[in-house]
């Protein structure tokens, strides 16, 4: 338990730090690109985020994803809290969640499963290649579209100040989406393979 929390922290604080980037850097593509960073050094040293375990839930570690899921949501949520601190990154964190806020939480669902499957392909990529180009890759196109990632949502609601229990519903939607995404990627690329690879 000591590992996942550790590891759980860990990636919540990159996570963070990239969404504090990407709202105070000044230029939304220079912050798109930035922030492939966070997950870059996730997957380099292991840590434990909830949309990079999302594609890979068995009945082994269910138990360690949950857990994982908990502590990324809560601490970035109270990085958040630390990041409005500087009122330049809380008034630019009030207009990404008020937009977030007006799409609704259906478009907050279907975003969610976009986001899930491009985390899943760049971290599939590295964990079968040993290469960074798909998180590179993924990684900014999802920021540039505007797809919700669980964790970084949690950090901009947390910075913008803007707490309602029925936002609670939004971030589920987006837990939900990107847990989703991941795995109907997963499942469309095992299908794909020939009965023989799929013993592999």
């Amino acid at each position: 338990m000591r590992k996942i929390l550790i590891n759980a922290i860990s990636a919540s604080l990159l996570i963070s730090i990239v969404s504090y980037c990407n709202l105070v850097g000044g230029n939304s593509y220079v912050g798109a690109a930035l922030f492939s960073f966070g997950l870059i050094v996730i997957c380099s040293y292991s840590m434990s985020l909830f949309t990079g375990m999302a594609g890979y839930i068995t009945k082994s570690n269910v138990a360690p994803f949950l857990a994982a899921t908990g502590i990324n949501c809560v601490t970035a949520f109270v990085f958040g809290v630390l990041g409005s601190l500087n009122p330049a990154c809380k008034e630019r964190a009030m207009a990404v969640c008020e937009g977030k806020i007006d799409k609704g939480i259906l478009w907050m669902f279907v975003s969610a499963i976009f986001c899930g499957m491009l985390i899943y392909l760049g971290v599939d990529f590295y964990k079968k290649r040993q290469s960074f180009l798909g998180i590179i890759f993924a990684v900014p196109i999802f920021v540039v579209c505007g797809f919700d990632h669980t964790v970084a949502d949690l950090f901009y609601f947390g910075a913008s100040g803007n707490y309602k229990a029925e936002h609670l519903l939004l971030l589920l939607a987006a837990i939900v989406g990107n847990t989703l995404g991941s795995n109907i990627v997963r499942a469309l690329i095992y299908a794909a393979k020939d009965k023989e690879e799929q013993k592999v």
